[in-house]
């Protein structure tokens, strides 16, 4: 039987509650892989903001060295109503969770890695068909939405352009109560500068 080391350092979780079971979970796992870094993204029990955070905190539950893990929530506005979204959000805040927001929706921040917009999207869904074009341009594919956010491998198409999606947040000045909005170029670089 092999011993472990007593003195072996355990490297820190970034876990990822997702609203939805694939796209932005498909990104974090290929951020992480791709970069060395020990993250897990995992789908939340229902997609409301309120059932991410619920799942959050039942996660943490499982922890028993919590001091190793980071929970983020990545919330998407979607449909929910300002008053509620910002009550959840503070929440997060409270619970000592980091909180990972897109508005309308996650594609916003994939869009970002495509092109530089602060477009006002009408809905989450004209934001996934812009980035659904932008994407099938580039790439000279015909894929659909659907198919888009089921893409495995979706960090991999993308991972040239982080700096640029990085770069394009940093130049946009995205208000936190704007329309669109996302701190995911925030949340990419702490967790970089306390990976190094």
């Amino acid at each position: 039987m092999a011993r472990t080391p007593k003195n072996k350092q355990l490297r820190p979780l970034h876990l990822f509650i997702c609203e939805d079971s694939k796209s932005s979970k498909y990104y974090m796992q290929g951020l992480g892989k791709a970069k060395g870094i020990n993250i897990k993204a995992e789908e939340a029990d229902g997609t409301s903001p309120e059932n991410v955070l619920r799942s959050a905190k039942e996660k943490l539950k499982s922890f028993t060295d919590k001091e190793f893990v980071q929970i983020y929530c990545l919330f998407d506005k979607d449909d929910c109503d300002d008053e509620k979204f910002k009550k959840v959000i503070s929440q997060c805040q409270k619970a000592g969770f980091v909180e990972t927001v897109s508005i309308p929706c996650y594609e916003y921040w994939l869009l970002l890695h495509l092109k530089k917009t602060n477009q006002p999207f009408r809905d989450a869904k004209e934001c996934c068909e812009t980035f659904q074009s932008e994407y099938n341009r580039k790439f000279q594919t015909q894929y659909t939405v659907k198919q888009l956010k089921a893409k495995t491998d979706i960090f991999n198409d993308l991972k040239d352009n982080l700096d640029s999606a990085i770069a394009n947040a940093d130049s946009l000045e995205l208000e936190e109560a704007g329309f669109p909005y996302t701190n995911m170029h925030q949340v990419i670089r702490t967790i970089f500068s306390k990976t190094k």
